[in-house]
């Protein structure tokens, strides 16, 4: 690969006011090499604060006295809680005056640290170095990725994808596309691949139609170089067809279900994972398209052969036998008192099918926990969302979706026991993590801020509820759009307080 220019797509490397041009490089070569380095591979991070942790080596964190020497030598700083930040000016000066130096260095050190493919926690690693992959994204250019590097990015870029995190995805995913297309050309079947995951992160992050448009291009693509009947043809379909559900084209959703439906029963049988997996689609269109009826047949006709063709145990059959427990539910419209139930029997049920905790075993905790607040027993409801959140951490991430939602509505169960300091201090801190990990728009992230609006409201805390309503009802608006009823109720209570307080601004 070409060497980088230091100069291109980053901000300008004037030394700051008063600073000499060139002090720079002096001040490091007055460094010993280890703190010099340390600096260097910590500028490719996100530095506020400095993830001492990724620039931990096998000999364990970095010294203390090279840290010491950076401090004094006034390139890193200290923040009020102690730990050291990367100044922004300081990380410019050192990218103008070493290019490169560092960067794919700091890349592989992420790479290292999310470790093997499918290993125990590695959503939570991903989640974990998530701003340092985006920081690390945005001070490079795709010409100087490595294919190793490539790779790397586009792995965490499913990751995410498989964890619902595609507004998070986007600038990763992005960057992989450029890169493939730089490297391989637009049409090779890498590219292709990339391009694929890309429509999927523009679905997710709300770009549905974009996302629609770029899948068809792979298909066609694909299709011209492949064959109509190749797997690869046939999942870019079956992805199409997710996001014509997501759009409400619940016809479009449908047929496009059913050609999948046929192509994999005659490839791959009838009793395929893929296959089943396929008909269990068209119930989910059936139930989202307002056809309970149906919905119910489907799942009543595929959830036997789930059981015989994988096992009861197996998680696909745990996840539809839930979902045509609520359809049934819904569509007898009864009450909610066998949820606990049921949940309680689905999470013995991932138990025996997994050591690990998977991202469908936290969410039925999470679900335990929400029936039992709903029935009123907080206390019980509180412990087993605290539950819930140490198995999702770990495994998970805090920033992940699911927890997220747990921590808001163990916040909601907090403040219904009457600790509404506990309750805003925990809905404070799913919003935190959200912002973290989810960007201000994702669904999680709105439900948060209105769960913390929500409590600071009902303790009189007028001030600081009318501040963060002025900082996120863009965000609300923008991730939810004008016709949701809570953007009107949030819109209306904003005008009625500045009616109220006209001094307030």
């Amino acid at each position: 690969m070409t060497e980088p220019n230091p100069t291109a797509d980053r901000p300008s490397g004037d030394p700051p006011p008063g600073r000499p041009a060139g002090e720079l490089p002096l001040r490091l070569a007055a460094l010993g090499v280890g703190a010099c380095g340390l600096l260097v591979v910590a500028s490719w991070f996100d530095g506020d604060p400095v993830p001492l942790d990724l620039l931990a080596g096998p000999a364990g964190p970095p010294d203390p006295a090279e840290l010491s020497s950076l401090a004094a030598a006034g390139l890193l700083a200290s923040r009020p809680d102690g730990r050291l930040t990367l100044p922004e000016a300081t990380r410019r000066e050192i990218h103008t005056a070493l290019g490169g130096e560092g960067r794919d260095l700091a890349l592989g050190i992420l790479r290292s640290h999310l470790g093997e493919p499918g290993s125990p926690g590695e959503t939570a690693r991903c989640l974990h170095l998530l701003p340092h992959l985006t920081r690390w994204t945005a001070l490079t250019r795709p010409e100087d990725d490595t294919p190793d590097g490539a790779t790397f990015l586009g792995r965490a870029v499913v990751l995410l994808l498989n964890n619902q995190m595609g507004s998070a995805a986007l600038p990763l995913a992005e960057r992989v596309a450029r890169t493939a297309e730089m490297h391989m050309g637009p049409d090779s079947p890498k590219t292709l691949s990339v391009r694929a995951n890309l429509a999927s992160v523009y679905d997710q992050a709300g770009e549905h139609r974009r996302g629609a448009r770029l899948l068809e291009k792979v298909i066609a693509a694909r299709t011209a170089q492949l064959g109509p009947d190749h797997p690869d043809v046939w999942e870019a379909w079956n992805n199409l067809g997710g996001i014509r559900l997501t759009l409400g084209e619940y016809e479009k959703a449908t047929r496009i279900v059913q050609g999948v439906v046929a192509h994999r029963t005659k490839v791959l049988g009838p009793a395929h994972r893929l296959t089943l997996m396929a008909r269990n689609n068209l119930a989910v269109i059936a139930r989202r398209a307002g056809r309970r009826d149906e919905a119910v047949a489907l799942w009543e006709a595929v959830l036997p052969e789930f059981e015989a063709a994988l096992g009861q145990d197996d998680t696909d059959a745990i996840v539809v036998r839930a979902a045509l427990f609520r359809a049934r539910r819904d569509h007898d419209d009864t009450d909610r008192t066998a949820d606990l139930t049921e949940v309680e029997e689905r999470i013995a049920r991932f138990a025996a099918s997994s050591h690990e905790p998977t991202q469908e075993a936290v969410a039925a905790h999470v679900e335990r926990a929400t029936a039992l607040r709903d029935q009123g027993r907080h206390d019980e409801a509180v412990t087993a969302f605290r539950e819930a959140l140490e198995r999702g951490r770990a495994a998970l991430g805090p920033g992940h979706p699911l927890m997220v939602s747990a921590g808001y509505r163990m916040a909601y169960a907090l403040d219904a026991g009457g600790d509404a300091d506990a309750a805003l201090a925990a809905a404070e801190d799913a919003l935190a993590e959200a912002d973290r990990s989810l960007g201000r728009t994702h669904y999680e992230t709105l439900m948060a801020a209105v769960n913390v609006l929500t409590l600071l409201l009902q303790q009189d805390r007028l001030g600081d509820h009318q501040a963060l309503l002025e900082t996120r009802l863009a965000d609300i608006i923008e991730g939810l759009g004008f016709g949701h009823p809570l953007v009107r109720a949030l819109a209306a209570h904003r005008a009625s307080l500045a009616l109220n307080r006209p001094d307030w601004s």
